[in-house]
């Protein structure tokens, strides 16, 4: 027997428990279930430590979320310390990665993270890469005030140039004509794009 396979057999063990007497076979049967779990769920942290090690990371605000209903990936929009925004998706919102990540990300809206993400090729279009976000790191609501020109820049970015939707998005969120606003008073606006619903 190889020692990986005596460690995890014992570490299954001491998982399910002492053998109640009487019931070895029951026992043995629930620690080797327990083993080949254990197993298949360190194969599958090993690939998401290998998207970790492999992906850039810097600091942003996360400003939105939404769901591509063709894809079930999630959107996140993402302000970056020069002020621009960027899109980063996620994994498919069929899978559970996909789903934590995006229910994880939503509520982070407004918050200060560490997004680690890489680029990887979409399916079916070898010449077209995508930015995946394959983890966020907390740190916190972002309080830092934002110029309402370089707001109202951002939002018109986010509308994709519609100026008429970006400033009934601003007004609908009841943001100031004039002065700073906060990341969460620019994501409630974001929110009220078209294209913004979840």
């Amino acid at each position: 027997m190889n020692p990986r396979d005596l460690e995890l057999t014992l570490a299954a063990a001491r998982a399910v428990g002492p053998c109640p007497p009487g019931e070895e076979a029951a026992w043995t049967e629930a620690v080797r279930t327990t083993a080949v779990t254990l197993y298949t769920l360190a194969d599958t942290v090993g690939q998401d430590l290998g998207r970790l090690d492999a992906a850039k990371q810097f600091t942003a605000t996360l400003l939105g979320v939404r769901v591509e209903a063709t894809s079930t990936r999630g959107i996140l929009v993402v302000r970056n310390t020069s002020g621009e925004l960027e899109h980063l998706r996620t994994d498919r919102g069929d899978s559970d990665a996909g789903r934590v990540m995006i229910d994880r990300a939503r509520a982070l809206v407004g918050h200060r993270v560490r997004v680690y993400r890489l680029n990887e090729q979409m399916a079916g279009n070898a010449t077209r890469q995508v930015r995946t976000v394959v983890h966020l790191t907390d740190y916190g609501p972002d309080t830092d005030p934002i110029h309402e020109t370089v707001a109202k820049e951002n939002l018109v970015a986010a509308a994709e140039g519609d100026k008429e939707a970006a400033r009934n998005a601003w007004q609908e969120a009841g943001l100031p004509d004039k002065g700073s606003v906060s990341p969460r008073q620019l994501a409630d606006a974001l929110a009220r794009l078209p294209d913004a619903a979840p």
